[in-house]
């Protein structure tokens, strides 16, 4: 198979099963979600203090990188905006480029763009921690599409592509796993889209299987210390 006709393959199974109709996330993920997020806030919460801690300090010896602890950005999931909670990562100039609506993403790619505490932060995948709050406040799950800006999930809906409208958003998800190998957007939008189209076959014990897998993979990916 040549790679031009690997890529219509791609695309059509996309357009396949990209279906705005929500999936009904049945109460084992659910439950499990809840407990598993309220378990690791507990278990983290010394690790939060330090981190609160680092940031709060920078922010005294370096005035261009002080700021709050935590950032706050409008995202999407399940259909829904909602704020989303991390650590900050940003200068007080970065912060105000995404303010005033600059992607997070290209502003996170330049590195004078983050802290020195926010650089360890990206790396370790620790400033995502927070969102374990957005877990139990029942905005996200643990393991689902990324959720992302209101623009690009609107510039997604535009173009036929429901995977963040059909499902709540999560901490981590097939995409994220894919990263370090060789990829393209339509397979990372695939990974997810097929996530979601489990919700529609499978049993809760096979879903609530799956998500494990997820979340242990994640671990390992983390423990890497990657950035990714």
């Amino acid at each position: 198979m040549t790679p031009e006709a690997g890529d219509r393959d791609v695309r059509a199974e996309i357009a396949r099963l990209s279906s705005p109709e929500p999936v009904s996330l049945p109460w084992t993920k659910r439950a499990f979600d809840k407990l598993f997020a309220a378990f690791a806030l507990v278990v983290t919460l010394p690790v939060s203090l330090v981190i609160a801690s680092a940031i709060l300090l920078e922010g005294l010896v370096r005035r261009p990188h002080a700021g709050p602890v935590f950032h706050r950005e409008i995202r999407v999931s399940a259909g829904e905006a909602f704020r989303l909670l991390k650590f900050r990562v940003f200068t007080a100039r970065a912060t105000r480029e995404i303010e005033q609506g600059a992607m997070p993403k290209r502003v996170e790619n330049d590195p004078r763009n983050l802290t020195r505490v926010g650089r360890v932060l990206k790396k370790t995948g620790l400033d995502e921690l927070p969102q374990l709050v957005n877990i139990l406040q029942g905005h996200m799950s643990l393991v689902g599409p990324r959720p992302a800006p209101v623009a690009e999930y609107e510039k997604e809906i535009a173009a036929g592509i429901f995977r963040r409208k059909a499902i709540r958003a999560g901490l981590s998800g097939p995409a994220q796993l894919m990263k370090g190998s060789a990829r393209t957007r339509e397979a990372e939008i695939l990974a997810d889209l097929r996530y979601v189209d489990r919700f529609r076959h499978e049993t809760p014990r096979q879903l609530l299987a799956r998500d494990l897998r997820l979340v242990r993979r994640t671990l390992r990916l983390l423990l890497r210390m990657t950035g990714e």
